[in-house]
């Protein structure tokens, strides 16, 4: 499994600098010498702490994933990626993990503990217990160098030097910024500040020497939590519905006790940027197929919680569309409408094996001066009993050319904050006229 690659529209930051050769300074050849021997030295210290993760299917042999892990908490303890190890976790039955060091040594891993919100998993090794690394107490200092370790594309253990470049802006979740390349296999590996305590672990990479790491807190969490004698107790799937459970309501009460901010349509009133991690855009096309105007606007969660290759959840996704013509005819107008279809539009993902089918009802709603064709479908976890996905339309007309369609995606949510968000979605829904 390679590292998850980050959508380039979400991204919003430039590189204020590259890591260069000093060549024009006062200090720089005694300056260049001293980092590099700093990096060969942590590489010579460190290295046998880093393993290579692979997750192979036990009929055929082959490897599924392949990612990186490290010696943290109790001896012989190995931290990783969630996403790396996800087969191992969605099918045990069907694969098995095992590590391989830079020194050619190998053996069996297995799975004790996972957070998939923050994408990690603790792992026990077979044979090798090397003195675990220590984890940062504090996150580096803005600008300070870090070095990630790992095994980029199965061609041996690397490490990359970079600079801590702060936390992610308007995330949902606590990453920190790398300015590094962390490359595809380098996924669960540590990122080493010069003492060589771990301030992060490899999850995602943007390209061009824009990183991510889950900050050590988390990972320090999740080593306390797995040393707990009743962790032993809970079945995978039921310790990964309280995380998601936990998650999604904490998520939806921030979004439920905040004001609803609300965004203008040629008329109405719809939900706008509810929360700044929000990725919103909009645009408007005239004469567009089908002789029709189009204003869109569309929001959508970034911060996408990686369950199998099938599946993701967390997800908040919803659009506006409004659609208006002054040359069809209201027939040929409502017949463009119900051509268009709009489930196709915004999509979750998720197979048999993995949620139900979606039950759906259909109904009119009133909000204020115009009635909404609402749909209303959800379906349910297979794995995860209590977790749902909900899909919300609605269709509203107030003139005989012009229609307002809006759908809202929620994955993972319990009922209760399911129907919550669904009904304050649509509340939020006015028609208010053209103003001057």
């Amino acid at each position: 499994m390679h590292c998850r690659k980050w959508r380039q529209h979400t991204l919003r930051w430039l590189l204020a600098g590259t890591v260069l050769p000093l060549l024009v300074t006062g200090a720089g050849p005694l300056q260049a010498q001293v980092t590099l021997e700093d990096t060969a030295d942590l590489y010579a210290r460190w290295r046998d702490r880093t393993v290579q993760v692979q997750v192979l299917d036990r009929q055929s042999r082959s490897r599924s994933a392949l990612g990186s892990g490290y010696f943290a908490g109790q001896p012989g303890w190995i931290v990783t990626n969630y996403h790396v190890v996800a087969d191992l976790a969605n099918q045990p039955e069907r694969h098995e993990a095992r590590y391989l060091s830079e020194s050619g040594r190998e053996g069996r891993l297995e799975l004790l503990s996972v957070d998939v919100v923050h994408d990690l998993a603790v792992l026990r090794a077979e044979g090798m217990k090397p003195t675990p690394l220590e984890l940062a107490r504090e996150a580096p200092r803005k600008g300070a160098r870090a070095y990630s370790m790992g095994y980029p594309y199965d061609i041996g253990l690397t490490i990359v030097e970079g600079t801590y470049s702060g936390m992610m802006e308007r995330s949902l979740y606590d990453r920190l910024h790398f300015t590094g390349s962390i490359n595809p296999g380098m996924s669960g590996g540590p990122a080493l500040n010069r003492a060589g305590e771990v301030v992060g672990t490899n999850v995602a990479t943007a390209g061009n020497q824009v990183g991510f790491l889950v900050p050590s807190v988390f990972v320090r969490n999740l080593l306390e939590k797995t040393s707990e004698p009743r962790a032993a107790t809970r079945s995978l799937d039921e310790t990964i519905a309280g995380q998601l459970t936990a998650n999604q309501s904490a998520l939806a009460e921030r979004l439920l006790n905040g004001p609803m901010p609300v965004t203008s349509l040629d008329g109405f009133d719809v939900p706008g940027a509810l929360a700044d991690w929000l990725n919103c855009w909009g645009s408007r096309q005239e004469d567009v197929p089908d002789d029709l105007d189009q204003i869109y606007y569309r929001c959508e969660s970034q911060d996408d919680i990686f369950l199998s290759t099938t599946l993701s959840t967390g997800i908040i996704r919803y659009q506006h569309e409004l659609l208006s013509s002054d040359d069809l005819h209201p027939l040929r107008f409502y017949k463009q409408l119900e051509d268009r279809g709009y489930y196709p539009r915004l999509t979750l993902d998720g197979d048999e094996s993995t949620v139900t089918n979606y039950r759906c009802r259909s109904d009119f709603v009133d909000a204020p001066e115009t009635a909404l064709q609402v749909t209303f479908c959800v379906r349910t976890y297979l794995s995860y009993p209590g977790l749902y996905d909900a899909y919300l339309s609605s269709t509203s007309l107030v003139e005989n050319r012009r229609a307002l369609q809006s759908t809202l995606l929620l994955a993972g949510f319990d009922w209760d904050h399911l129907n919550a968000l669904s009904r304050r979605f649509v509340s939020a829904l006015s028609w208010v006229g053209d103003r001057p």
